[in-house]
């Protein structure tokens, strides 16, 4: 069995389950969840077409309203060589990877982590688009309602010289420590839709929420 290198667990409040294949959920996990419920995800690739590269990284927040209810991240062994360019941009190279865990070891709990929830991502349709492929490639299907933090903000703050995570995180004094790895891109993306969910309402945000195709296979 192949176990997750460094990431790959699932912390929410006190309890946490390390991911090798599908694991059992925290018991922070269960019961009546309250208010709105969101999966803020990234992901890095092996290349910046997401219907080419292979998914190395995955992170998930979900969040009741802008309440963290729990966090999981992990590497993924991509089963192809890391290009020099993707190691450059996000620090990930071959060596972090050999003992990560293949995507069909960790699908499920992806699935698991955004049942039920609209999942969030900055220019979403990359992300969604990486990980359809990826659940394609396992036989399964990922279908969740969508929402985008960049087409928010556009809609939002129209004024923005640039739409990028970065800059809007500047703009708004979101603390960003480093771009392309997934965990803190995931935080600065919750950060920036939490602000926008509580200076513009919900009723604004989720009547942005859009469906995800169907059928999309690799």
């Amino acid at each position: 069995m192949r176990v997750a290198h460094g990431g790959g667990k699932i912390a929410g409040g006190t309890d946490q389950v390390t991911v090798a294949g599908t694991p059992a959920l925290p018991l922070a996990y269960d019961g009546a969840m309250e208010g709105l419920r969101f999966a803020v995800l990234d992901v890095e690739t092996t290349s910046g077409d997401p219907t080419n590269g292979r998914v190395m990284e995955v992170a998930v927040l979900a969040l009741d309203g802008t309440n963290e209810r729990l966090r999981w991240d992990t590497l993924v062994d991509p089963r192809e060589r890391v290009p020099h360019f993707i190691r450059k941009l996000t620090g990930i190279d071959n060596d972090m990877l050999t003992a990560a865990p293949f995507f069909k070891d960790v699908v499920r709990t992806l699935q698991t982590l955004t049942e039920g929830r609209v999942v969030v991502a900055h220019n979403v349709r990359f992300d969604m688009t990486a990980l359809a492929h990826e659940f394609a490639r396992t036989g399964l299907v990922f279908d969740r309602p969508t929402l985008c933090t960049e087409r928010l903000t556009r809609q939002l703050a129209p004024h923005l010289p640039h739409y990028n995570l970065g800059s809007i995180c500047r703009y708004f004094g979101i603390p960003f420590a480093a771009a392309h790895r997934a965990m803190n891109d995931a935080e600065a993306t919750a950060a920036l839709f939490s602000k926008l969910l509580a200076e513009h309402g919900e009723q604004r945000i989720t009547d942005m929420v859009t469906s995800w195709p169907h059928a999309l296979r690799a």
